[in-house]
């Protein structure tokens, strides 16, 4: 009688470690996705980045002043 409760309490403890090791490894798939796609975008932030400054290292002073100032409102002070 002993050895079958002994067998049950074995049983049942497998089974529960197991569900905690398939626990702890989907969060740990959770942690690495998340972790990736935080370097995709760091790595895609510095392309462009990348690509800003050499595209301004390209253009001369005066084509420089003319692109910015599309992007920079004219000061309407009086």
């Amino acid at each position: 009688m002993f050895s079958r409760i002994q067998l049950y309490a074995l049983v049942a403890f497998a089974f529960v470690a197991g569900m905690l090791g398939i626990y702890i490894s989907g969060v740990q798939n959770g942690i690495d996705r998340t972790k990736r796609k935080i370097d995709e975008k760091r790595l895609s932030s510095m392309k462009t980045a990348k690509e800003v400054e050499d595209e301004v290292e390209i253009l001369d002073d005066p084509h420089l002043a003319a692109r910015a100032s599309e992007w920079v409102r004219e000061d309407k002070r009086g």
